[in-house]
């Protein structure tokens, strides 16, 4: 399984980030998949999320999906 993997930093600074896992069940079953959603859910989290206020998309990729339980 293939999982989605964003990287949001702090739009006033670079080099305070986070790494989020966002949660789906499932994982994506291929690369087009994640990449396909990857920047909507990004966007998703942008806008609905009180933890990201103030940060940017600094970057996403998708790959290997881990062990259960390990996303954030």
């Amino acid at each position: 399984m293939i999982q989605l993997v964003l990287t949001f930093c702090l739009a006033l600074s670079g080099t305070t980030c986070k790494t989020v896992h966002p949660p789906f069940q499932q994982g994506y079953s291929s690369l087009m998949g994640c990449l396909t959603a990857g920047q909507l859910i990004a966007a998703e989290m942008l806008r609905d999320r009180l933890d990201l206020q103030g940060y940017r998309l600094a970057r996403w990729h998708c790959g290997p999906a881990g062990p259960p339980g390990t996303a954030l």
